[in-house]
Parts: C-alpha cells; structure tokens; sequence
C-alpha cells in the first residue's frame, strides 16, 4: 500500500510530460515499477488528454532517415533547440509514411510501387518501444490496401487498425472488386476478418489514410454512379471502433447543391474539411456542428489566405483558435515546406522555422504519453 506521501508523489509525477517520466525511470525502482504500471499510464493519459494547453502535442516530421518532433506551440519554437531527433528502432525509413495517430502511438507503413501498405508499424516517438503488426497473407498474394486508419475502441480499452484489401488497385467502384475489411487488436496482436465488406457498393475510393474523430474513422469517397458523367458526387464513409461497422453520411455542399471535394480533418474534436484548389486564393474549411435540434450540419469555420503558398494543409487546430499550416511551394518539392501559424481574430501569419531541419516530405501530430505499442497501459 502506498502511504499519502507516496500518493501524492504519484498525483505530481502523473501531471509530468512523458519525456521527464522516461527519464525518471532510472530514479529509483519503486518510480520505474509505478510508471510502468498500467493504472498509471491510463492515469497519465488522462491527464493529457485533457490538458488545456497543447503543451503535450508535438508535431512529428519525417526527414528521411531520420524523425524529429517539434514543440511549434512554443515561441521557443523559433529555437533549434526545441527540435528533437527521435530515433526510429527499425532501420529503414525509405518508403515509411505516417498513416495515423491515437493517444501518443503512431502508426506507418511502407509503401512501395503496389501501394500494398503490408508492413505496418506502432511506435510512440517519446520511447524506443515499437510493434511490427503481422502481415496479411490476402496482401501478399493478391491485393492491395484500399482503405486504412487506427484509432481507440473506448468500450474494450483497446487499439485497432482497420484496413480495407481488394483484388485491384484504385479508380474501380467497390462492387467490381474482391473486398475483405480486417481488424487488428493490440490486445490480441492479431488480425481478424468482418463479414461483409463495405456495404455501399457504388463508392471508389479515393484516400487510403483516414481520419480519427471521437471514436469513428472517416474517408472521402466518391459515388462511382457519377464517374462517366461530368459532375461527381462525394460521399464520407465512416467506420466505428466499437461496433465496427460502416456508415455513409454527406460532404459539404455549395449553394447550387454540388458537393464540396476536400480532405478530412480533425478540428478540436470535431469532424472537419478543407479544401485547398489551385485556382482559389483561400483554404476554405467546414465543420461538422449539432444545431439546436441535435441534426449535424456542416459550417463554415473559416477561410486561410494562401499567402505563403498554393498547397496549403491545416495540420493542427490549437484550442486558442490558432491553426498550424504545413505549406509546400509550387514547385512542390520537400525543400520547399515550411511552417506558419495563422490566427483567424487577426488574420495574421506566423512563420516557424523547422528548427534547423532543412526538408521533409510529410508531418503529423501526436501526444507525448507512456503508452506502450505493445499493449500496456492507456
């Protein structure tokens, strides 16, 4: 039994960052035995997640071979000694793309020429730790990942991937092809089959990676009934963790009734869109908002000037109203990113240097938090 002094020593060390907890692990053994305890990395985990300061989340960039997380909430930011080598435990990065992020693990995948996604991996940056998921045999002999995405079943305490494998590669709509939807538990590190497939035939992807928002994984998909026509109709296409089943729902609309194409985004614990045309000065962005009645409608949030560049992506929406872009040039080349904060009040931008990291192909963001990607705790 802990006496009080030694419950209040857990109440301070659980409000700690991840990185001082990984560091206090060579205290002493009753520290190592307490942090490495499941009830308190689940104690630690809720904590950060309801943290009003975005002091736990860091954004993550893959400069191949190495990654580096970056504190971009900080005015330090500007400092290059808020840039952190992490180092990745497999050798090869080539071909490595981060393909989601739940509760401080990552998950990525190598991805070569057949777009196959086989090779999955979960690591959390603030520790050494990593889990290469086992392969799928459907994969190896004859398909492709068509749809893929991770995320937290709260009713288990458990972390799965979903992934959706064809017998083809991109543009066919789902009811010419040979489908099987598999999900992986972290539980039982192993992957099992659904029964039934997508059930809405007359969708063709479009996006492998999706979206993770309160418990549901969301994908842009377009109604292959419209592919030989001029117009086209967008479709979301939702998967729910718990009762692992899909669902449809609409994208937003224009005036005239033509749905809205963009990318998917979390926005503060909302479903959100943005769209970013070539011809359009804006980045413009939607949110998926309960009117008074309870009915979810799409709203426009705001719209960003590019006034750093034309491919522009919100990476992160901070909880003072400020947004973290990654912004690529026209040349669209890796040398090209850069940073910028924007706030909305002012309508101004802020340029963050990358911390002394001079390219990058992509980005993400994550939480720094002592969940294992090997099953223990949060």
């Amino acid at each position: 039994m802990w006496d009080l002094n030694d419950e209040i020593i857990e109440e301070i060390l659980a409000r700690l960052p991840a990185k001082s907890l990984v560091r206090f692990n060579l205290v002493c053994k009753q520290w190592r035995y307490l942090i490495s305890d499941p009830n308190f990395v689940r104690k630690h985990l809720n904590h950060v997640l309801v943290d009003e300061s975005n002091n736990h989340h860091k954004l993550i960039v893959h400069s191949s071979p190495h990654f580096y997380s970056i504190d971009y909430h900080c005015e330090e930011s500007l400092d290059s000694s808020t840039s952190t080598k992490r180092d990745f435990p497999l050798q090869s990065t080539n071909g490595l793309y981060f393909l989601g992020s739940c509760n401080g693990l990552l998950l990525l995948g190598f991805y070569d020429k057949t777009y196959l996604y086989n090779a999955l991996v979960l690591w959390n940056p603030s520790f050494t730790d990593y889990n290469l998921l086992p392969e799928s045999s459907f994969i190896s002999t004859s398909g492709s990942v068509r749809l893929l995405g991770f995320g937290y079943d709260s009713s288990t305490k458990d972390y799965k991937v979903v992934r959706v494998i064809t017998n083809s590669r991109y543009g066919k709509p789902m009811r010419d092809v040979e489908q099987k939807v598999e999900i992986y538990t972290l539980k039982t590190n192993s992957w099992k089959t659904i029964q039934g497939g997508i059930p809405f035939g007359n969708v063709s992807i479009e996006a492998v990676q999706g979206t993770l928002v309160n418990g549901s994984i969301y994908w842009i998909v377009t109604n292959a009934d419209f592919v030989d026509k001029e117009e086209f109709d967008n479709l979301i296409l939702a998967f729910d963790l718990i009762d692992e089943k899909f669902r449809s729902m609409g994208v937003p609309r224009y005036d005239d009734g033509e749905s809205v194409w963009g990318s998917l985004v979390e926005v503060r614990g909302c479903l959100g869109l943005y769209q970013t045309l070539y011809q359009s000065p804006d980045v413009m962005i939607w949110i998926l908002m309960e009117d008074e009645n309870r009915n979810k409608c799409w709203t426009k949030l705001m719209k960003i000037p590019k006034d750093f560049g034309m491919y522009s992506r919100p990476a992160f929406f901070m909880k003072n109203d400020e947004v973290l872009l990654s912004i690529m040039s026209d040349e669209c080349r890796k040398e090209n990113k850069k940073l910028v904060v924007y706030n909305p009040r002012n309508m101004t931008f802020h340029n963050l240097p990358a911390c002394g990291i001079s390219d990058w192909w992509e980005e993400t963001i994550y939480v720094e938090t002592l969940v294992s990607p090997n099953g223990v705790g949060g």
